[in-house]
């Protein structure tokens, strides 16, 4: 498993960069990606210092130290997690945590020592992508069969699913930045309509809204994520070929060029978190979906168009899920100390502590008792508390946008394709989505 492990490392290196840590911008890339965090400069929220920690117990009694991976949270919470281990030795005196806080630009080279040295760490902070890329090299434990019904009850349970394949699960699931919807209320009303809720919906109100307010209403989602939010299967189901080349995904191109086509909708930037945000800042765009992060950004560059602003649940295709990206605590194979390293990393994650940690930063739990928490509903006064609030409501339908296979952004860059051949350059939107199915076989085989 070593030989492929490190195998793994040299295909995924650039995986971590889709999610790491917390207290980033929030800021979205073309191919859909939330963007490298800006953990080192993290600014922590003002409504809650606590570091209250619910104890667990671990059904180990021998003397175990359990090794404990995160990435690049120590510099702004070091006193938050030093308390949390605290308290878990206190009421498990046998158990040593190692905390190892990993430096973002590190985590490659130190993963690849610690496998060729045989020392995994136990307990190791992941985003979604990267653990079920693992997966695949056969790599992490099966929660699903290793963590106890107490233990997987407490998770919401688009979030536990998120690192699931067939019947098993191989994450716990943590901290999340949901997407929420905010809208220009003025435009709106201009354009006598209200927020719509779907896609659907607010393609339906497209060319009414443009003609009279000569914004548009929405800029695309990237055609990635599209599939996925309409419930096109973008693999077969053991990720090996490509499936998203159907009728559903002709019509569904055919459906947007109609608008395109028209003017009403943008041709380009489909998913361009930057490009969103400077139309909506200019009033050129009557809703934007981004974590509630967004807000500080929007209040310093067009404090006019801030006052605005409400907000809502984002905009969803057919099945109701929107994005959610997730960061997790997986268990390795490798770990000589997998119960005990299970009993901790569920512990990290247990109702009380990820609360304790959203009262620290602007992140979202992934616990079902967490995220109703009346911290998140409290302030109805504020924007920023009423996009909280409007943040754990759309976190219970959410889910992270994973493939669990290597090179994904590759991967999507070549089913984006066939949206800017057709789109944006008027080809044949058959023969477009044939040429990325082809890629996307190509780029699959290539992982093998």
């Amino acid at each position: 498993m070593k030989k492929r492990l490190l195998s793994f490392l040299a295909l995924a290196a650039v995986t971590v960069t889709a999610f790491t840590a917390c207290g980033g911008n929030g800021a979205k890339t073309n191919s859909g990606s939330a963007a490298k965090s800006n953990t080192s400069g993290a600014v922590s929220s003002t409504k809650s210092t606590s570091t209250v920690a619910s104890s667990a117990k671990s059904t180990t009694t021998e003397p175990v130290t359990v090794e404990f991976w995160t990435i690049s949270l120590k510099a702004n919470f070091e006193e938050f997690f030093n308390k949390l281990i605290a308290d878990y030795q206190n009421a498990n005196p046998n158990v040593t945590i190692n905390w190892v806080d990993v430096p973002y630009d590190d985590v490659q080279s130190k993963l690849v020592t610690a496998v060729a040295g045989g020392t995994s760490p136990d307990v190791v902070n992941l985003n979604t992508q990267m653990a079920l890329t693992l997966v695949g090299q056969d790599a992490l434990v099966d929660l699903n069969k290793a963590a106890t019904d107490e233990q997987k009850s407490i998770y919401i349970e688009s979030l536990w699913n998120s690192a699931k394949v067939g019947d098993s699960v191989y994450a716990f699931p943590w901290y999340a930045s949901p997407d929420i919807m905010f809208y220009n209320q003025e435009l709106m009303k201009k354009g006598g309509i209200e927020a719509p809720a779907t896609f659907d919906q607010a393609l339906e109100k497209a060319e009414k809204f443009h003609n009279d307010t000569k914004a548009y209403l929405f800029l695309p989602d990237e055609f990635f994520n599209l599939l996925i939010e309409e419930n096109i299967p973008i693999l077969n189901e053991d990720r090996t070929k490509a499936a998203f080349n159907t009728q559903a995904a002709v019509d569904l191109l055919k459906k947007y060029k109609s608008y395109t086509d028209k003017g009403v909708l943008p041709k380009t930037n489909w998913g361009s978190w930057d490009e969103a945000l400077k139309l909506f800042e200019s009033g050129k765009l009557a809703i934007v979906s981004s974590s509630g992060s967004s807000l500080g950004r929007i209040k310093d560059e067009a404090p006019d168009i801030y006052k605005t602003i409400a907000v809502s649940t984002p905009l969803t295709g057919s099945t109701g899920l929107s994005r959610n990206p997730l960061m997790n605590l997986v268990v390795p194979k490798a770990s000589k100390n997998q119960e005990a390293a299970i009993a901790f990393a569920n512990y990290i994650t247990n109702d009380a502590n990820q609360l304790a940690f959203c009262k620290t930063v602007s992140i979202f739990p992934s616990t079902k008792k967490a995220s109703e928490d009346s911290f998140f509903t409290s302030d109805t006064k504020t924007l920023e508390g009423q996009a909280s609030a409007m943040s754990a409501k759309a976190s219970l339908t959410s889910q992270d946008f994973s493939l669990g296979v290597a090179n994904q952004g590759t991967i999507q860059a070549a089913i984006n394709k066939a949206y800017e051949a057709s789109i944006i350059n008027g080809d044949d939107i058959a023969a477009a989505l044939k040429q990325a199915e082809e890629d996307v076989n190509k780029i699959l085989a290539e992982n093998k």
